[in-house]
């Protein structure tokens, strides 16, 4: 695996392992907690959760795209908020997708061109690695956003950052 392919593919776990970490933490949140409107990012803590979920999953979807399937569209509109238990349930497979399309990448798959087509009739093409720095980051802002609302409610946040996974996760496989 190429020194690329490992890099990415350790900040992708750590991100899976942050937003579990997440997960867990909002676990001891009452639903009113959940829901209640904190005028943050996507409003409440579910409601961001459920925006990160969704961008993970789409732009795995987009990474996943091969010629033969064509250009790839940004859905538009906005996703449906999803409950805990569900996040719970199904983030998982969105994560293993990540880590699976990461274990066998080259740094010249990883450089591979995708043709994508944005919002407001823009088109541009972006080597993979800047769209999967791109989910990553995103998560990374939007898990910061629910710290802050849990911060808010008076709950004591999960500590989520990139050291913090490498102190509980001393075998995590560095790059080489």
């Amino acid at each position: 695996m190429s020194f690329g392919s490992q890099l990415f593919l350790d900040a992708a776990r750590c991100s899976a392992w942050a937003n579990q970490s997440l997960l867990e933490s909002c676990s001891v949140l009452s639903n009113e907690e959940l829901d209640r409107d904190l005028r943050i990012s996507h409003l409440n803590i579910i409601g961001t959760l459920s925006h990160i979920y969704h961008g993970e999953r789409v732009w795995l979807d987009c990474l996943v795209t091969t010629p033969d399937s064509g250009h790839w569209r940004l859905p538009v509109g906005p996703d449906a908020n999803l409950s805990l238990d569900r996040l719970r349930r199904e983030w998982p497979d969105i994560w293993d997708g990540f880590s699976r399309w990461l274990e066998h990448k080259s740094d010249a798959a990883l450089e591979n061109e995708l043709l994508l087509h944005l919002p407001g009739a823009v088109q541009a093409r972006f080597p993979r690695w800047k769209v999967l720095r791109h989910v990553l980051h995103h998560s990374t802002l939007h898990r910061g956003q629910v710290i802050g609302m849990i911060r808010i409610l008076g709950h004591q946040p999960p500590a989520v950052s990139p050291m913090d996974y490498y102190l509980s996760n001393p075998k995590a496989t560095p790059p080489r």
